[in-house]
């Protein structure tokens, strides 16, 4: 059996090489496109006696830049009342501190989503509180 060895066989196999390691460096280059948002109060799940006030801290950041950033609360009832509905276009290479609060009424579950746009993309982080 005679092998194959011919250039075109080799190109063919080269050609495939380089498309896998552009797929795969485009793959890992894309892991930080995307905001980072951590919820630093309150904490998921945790409890409240209303009419307490509940304080949103957020840190939102990107390895470029945010462009907006979006916070939205709503109770978790038939119709799905929105308390705060916040947004913010400014535009930061840096940490974007959000920091916002509202106050509680008994008996309620709340929904807290935060939100950024960074490179182009949406990233969020919901969290869920309630009250007694």
């Amino acid at each position: 059996m005679k092998k194959n060895s011919s250039p075109n066989h080799y190109l063919s196999g080269l050609t495939i090489t380089i498309g896998v390691m552009v797929i795969v460096l485009a793959s890992s280059c894309s892991k930080n496109r995307h905001p980072y948002i951590t919820i630093n109060k309150p904490a998921n799940g945790q409890v409240f006696n209303a009419p307490d006030t509940i304080e949103i801290k957020a840190d939102i950041y990107d390895t470029d830049a945010v462009t907006s950033e979006y916070l939205v609360v709503t109770k978790e009832n038939a119709t799905n009342d929105t308390i705060i509905n916040f947004k913010d276009y400014q535009f930061t290479d840096a940490t974007y501190h959000l920091d916002k609060s509202f106050a509680s009424q008994p008996a309620t579950n709340y929904k807290i989503v935060v939100s950024a746009i960074g490179h182009d993309n949406l990233a969020g982080d919901t969290i869920h509180v309630r009250t007694n």
